[in-house]
């Protein structure tokens, strides 16, 4: 009897270990499996230590067992679930660092404080964004629901008549905020270091039919072709800023517009609104570090420019 008892406990730990491992604390959730881990990476990581950036993100770890957030890390921002914002982790990290050795040894307080303090105040690097972004019970803006209001968005952050390289790009219906990397261009060493990647994978084979598709798409990836496009998408980021909207803001402004723009697409007002937030400085938008004149002007450019 007593070795059944043993055994049934034995089992109820294990499954209850299973159990967490799992459904609560799995690794194997894609992305989520290196949430925290360092690696000395993007542009933002470098401004640590290899000992500061692993206390930092043991910061981040514990907030998020508490509160929640997650680490946009190739746009470098911190998407703070309570209370709702997003942090630019350049800012967060020159801070930490600034904090000297005690945040070091007290990561998770000095992570705390860096986040009570952007919840302070929407200071530069800081946006608030909210899930409500509609508004209560609304779910068309303009007859567009969130989806398309979205997609017209995005559309709006696109200016292919503007010469600038692609610096990536990323909206958010759900949580109501888009991201607009803004490069003029690569350098030189950069633009090198994605054609030693691309030749390492081998000249690009004929596609002529379904079939030649279906291969090339599921094609093992070359390990060595990954590493080095990894590398040059992380000297990339050095060069490149980015710059965050509030949807909730640009709702407001869209709605302000519309009457004098009322035969205009929705993506059209759309570029005149968030040009004009970012011309005057009105809340609503932010960049992730201070933007350079070139970086300034090429956005400005871009969501001017209805194409």
């Amino acid at each position: 009897m007593i070795v059944l008892i043993v055994l049934g406990v034995i089992v109820l730990g294990l499954g209850g270990f299973v159990f967490w491992f799992l459904k609560i604390r799995d690794p194997l959730k894609g992305a989520d499996f290196y949430k925290f881990h360092a690696e000395q990476k993007w542009a933002w990581e470098l401004t640590l230590t290899p000992e500061q950036e692993s206390a930092f993100m043991a910061g981040l770890e514990a907030y998020d067992d508490e509160r929640g957030c997650y680490p946009m890390r190739e746009p470098g921002i911190l998407r703070v679930h309570r209370p709702m914002m997003l942090v630019s982790l350049f800012w967060m990290t020159e801070q930490f660092a600034a904090m000297g050795p005690g945040a070091v040894q007290d990561p998770v307080g000095a992570v705390q404080q860096l986040i009570r303090q952007a919840a302070d105040g929407e200071i530069p690097g800081v946006l608030y964004n909210d899930d409500e972004w509609m508004g209560e019970g609304v779910e068309q803006i303009d007859g567009m629901d969130k989806y398309a209001f979205t997609s017209a968005i995005m559309s709006a952050t696109s200016a292919a008549s503007i010469d600038h390289e692609f610096a990536g790009g990323y909206a958010d219906e759900d949580n109501g905020f888009l991201t607009m990397g803004v490069l003029a261009k690569n350098p030189a060493h950069v633009a090198r270091m994605y054609d030693e990647a691309f030749a390492t994978n081998g000249p690009q084979k004929p596609i002529n039919s379904r079939l030649d598709v279906m291969r090339e798409v599921m094609k093992p990836e070359d390990p060595a072709y990954t590493a080095a496009f990894d590398r040059a998408e992380a000297e990339k980021s050095k060069y490149i800023n980015t710059l965050v909207f509030c949807f909730e803001r640009v709702v407001k402004r869209y709605h302000e517009a519309r009457p004098d723009m009322q035969y205009a697409e929705p993506r059209d007002v759309l570029s005149v609104v968030m040009a004009r937030m970012l011309a005057d400085g009105r809340a609503g938008c932010t960049w992730t570090r201070p933007p350079s004149q070139e970086q300034y002007d090429l956005a400005l450019a871009i969501l001017s420019n209805r194409d």
